[in-house]
């Protein structure tokens, strides 16, 4: 149909990244380790309430 023709892409493959996208780069791995550490005190909080569910009255 030839909607996105005028939207064609350079290749890009043979070029350093530029400033702006290793920021974005950073900040998106930055984002993903605070991720994974919230995930992990998820997962703890969730470990001490079952086992508190668990222990005898």
């Amino acid at each position: 149909m030839g909607l996105f023709d005028r939207l064609k892409r350079k290749d890009r493959t043979n070029r350093t990244p530029t400033g702006r996208e290793r920021r974005a780069a950073e900040r998106t791995a930055q984002a993903e380790a605070k991720l994974r550490e919230t995930e992990e005190k998820i997962h703890e909080l969730a470990d001490e309430a079952r086992s508190d569910l668990h222990k005898p009255a």
